[in-house]
């Protein structure tokens, strides 16, 4: 990374300094942005926002609506492409490997977090090879039970649970290793749950068994499981936020339900090679935030069940490096293996 950049600074004691490298960084993109520089011609073509996941599903749209809306903001088109494969390494990979110049743009997947919380080796450096440009959109985190499980509510599952001291509740999740396994261990290890984990290759697979009544508890995302919920095929026991969202208005939050203290959302950000002029990275910070303040682009994120986000470069690297510390505490104290 070049001098000046700010990253990630996800390792423990290289907070502080990292902080202090970013107000200087920031401090002098914006004395920069205040004289005629190349951000005022920034951009002159096309810009790429790399999507690593596959096409269809809702990040994917997500990206979509923001860069048709950027693209009226910056004057040139936003050009989205998916590099899906290797569980989010290979596109996270093709924008650290990037010309840092502000044309090539990462959505910055969740599991950027959990790789790092695991220390899992990635063919790249969040600290060195990429920089925060802001925080995009959250994804809520919600628990779910099949139709005909023995509870209907948290403190009907609590009081299940905790009925007979040998019994055990199996729960699934995406995989092994992903942030939704490791929040169903947080809640285990919080509350004093009997759980057991039961890891798929994705949430669809995991949503199909649990609809059929093979597996009780559901520890998801929002969506696309809220669509379920909503259909009736499956029952929502709490959602991991502070206040009550809009695609589930019945569905009490963790705080309401009996699990105070274990809210958790997903956070996706948009990064850039590192190396991208401090100046260009503010130039991409105001068109994000300026995007996604609009009332119709926030509106068609919240329908879609994502938290619109927005904010300084900075705000999103605090974010980054407080779930890594997090999710690396809760790995450490509940022994969770690496995903293979």
């Amino acid at each position: 990374m070049a001098e000046g950049d700010q990253g990630f600074r996800h390792s423990g004691t290289g907070m502080r300094g990292g902080r202090r490298t970013f107000l200087t960084a920031a401090a002098a993109a914006v004395a920069l942005a205040n004289r005629p520089t190349r951000a005022q011609a920034f951009p002159d073509r096309p810009l790429r926002f790399v999507v690593p996941y596959a096409p269809g599903g809702s990040t994917d749209t997500s990206s979509r609506i923001v860069a048709e809306k950027l693209a009226q903001i910056l004057g040139q088109p936003m050009v989205v492409e998916n590099k899906a494969g290797g569980g989010t390494i290979i596109g996270t990979e093709h924008v650290a490997r990037a010309k840092p110049d502000g044309y090539t743009l990462l959505l910055s997947p969740a599991a950027l977090i959990a790789n790092a919380a695991f220390g899992v080796k990635v063919p790249y450096d969040i600290d060195k090879d990429l920089v925060p440009v802001i925080g995009f959109v959250d994804l809520a985190v919600l628990l779910a039970a099949t139709n005909d499980a023995p509870f209907k509510s948290v403190a009907e599952l609590i009081a299940y649970a905790r009925a007979e001291p040998n019994r055990t509740i199996p729960y699934a999740s995406a995989g092994v290793g992903s942030l939704t396994h490791l929040w169903g261990e947080y809640v285990k290890a919080r509350m004093k749950l009997p759980l057991e984990h039961v890891g798929y290759k994705g949430s669809a697979e995991a949503l199909k068994d649990v609809m059929a009544g093979h597996v009780p508890l559901f520890s998801d995302v929002l969506v696309p499981t809220a669509t379920a919920i909503r259909a009736g095929k499956v029952r929502g026991l709490a959602v991991a936020t502070k206040e009550r969202v809009s695609l589930l208005p019945d569905v009490p939050t963790v705080g309401e339900a009996g699990l105070s203290g274990t809210e958790c959302t997903i956070p996706f950000g948009v990064s850039v090679p590192a190396g991208t002029p401090p100046e260009i990275v503010l130039r991409l910070n105001s068109a994000f935030n300026q995007a996604l303040g609009d009332p119709v682009i926030r509106q068609k994120l919240t329908d879609l069940g994502f938290l619109p986000v927005g904010g300084a470069p900075r705000a999103y690297s605090e974010v980054v490096a407080g779930e890594i510390a997090k999710w690396r505490q809760v790995i450490t104290e509940s022994n969770i293996p690496a995903p293979n």
